[in-house]
């Protein structure tokens, strides 16, 4: 986490690469970059719950298998990734309120 320079930036910015060697078709990377980004889109309250009110992520997706996702897996995929991220940001929210007292 990084501390948040501006108070109305969100506190996640996030970027999506897929790689051109694993899809030549340029189609096909925007296919896959638009379904991991809608199930980002939804799921990612999730995570701006946990996250202290002066700080930010910087988050990137990188997508390394070579065939074209279904949207079940890229949702469960994203969320997976946003629980790890959520147990690795709670435990220093914890450390922040114990520190505040």
């Amino acid at each position: 986490m990084v501390p948040r320079t501006d108070a109305k930036a969100s506190p996640v910015m996030v970027g999506f690469s897929i790689p051109k060697k694993k899809f030549r078709s340029s189609v096909d990377r925007h296919r896959v970059r638009r379904l991991l980004a809608e199930a980002w889109r939804l799921n990612k309250h999730q995570l701006y719950e946990t996250i202290p009110a002066d700080k930010q992520i910087h988050l990137f997706f990188v997508f390394t298998d070579n065939k074209m996702p279904e949207y079940e897996t890229a949702k469960s995929c994203t969320v997976k990734g946003i629980e790890r991220l959520i147990n690795i940001a709670a435990p220093t929210n914890q450390k922040d309120e114990k520190a505040a007292q």
